[in-house]
């Protein structure tokens, strides 16, 4: 189910950067990708997070207003609130392709309104099992985890980025 969604709204954006190969031998075509996109997706892989320090303080502070830690003062929240949020953006660039995940930047290029309750479950679901947040109840993680993907993945639809999601 992931795989087909991650296909349905997943696009080649730099065409200079590949080649289709001409069908041979009754194989399939395929795409040949320019060494700049070989070694920019070596690099991607390599990388470990998406969001700037803005976005990320951003995010946080969105949370702040969704979740209450009443053991903490607002200043401490909030460095709690955007270390989760750099947690989440860990994960994030760990299972979706940069080309998905950098739709948050561009308002010209998205994914379809009608997709977007089935990529935040899928990703809530994932950040849910993969992820643990030993000092909050499942319920307020849960919270966390929709607040934060929630946000993001709005800002991937078509028309929309970060700021205005």
């Amino acid at each position: 189910m992931t795989f087909r969604l991650l296909t349905t709204i997943f696009q080649v954006r730099h065409a200079s950067n590949v080649a289709r190969r001409p069908k041979g031998g009754g194989m399939a075509d395929t795409v040949s990708l320019s060494n700049e996109a070989f070694n920019q997706a070596g690099t991607d892989a390599s990388g470990t997070q998406m969001l700037t320090k803005d976005e990320v303080e951003l995010i946080a502070s969105k949370l702040n207003h969704a979740v209450n830690l009443p053991i903490l003062n607002e200043a401490r929240e909030q460095l709690v609130f955007s270390k989760l949020v750099m947690l989440i953006d860990r994960f994030l660039y760990n299972v979706l392709p940069n080309e998905i995940y950098e739709l948050i930047r561009d308002a010209s290029d998205g994914i379809q309104a009608h997709d977007l309750p089935n990529i935040e479950d899928n990703l809530v679901s994932l950040a849910t099992e993969y992820l643990n947040i030993p000092f909050l109840s499942r319920s307020q993680e849960e919270t966390v985890y929709r607040v934060v993907i929630g946000l993001i993945v709005r800002s991937m639809l078509k028309g929309n980025t970060l700021d205005t999601a």
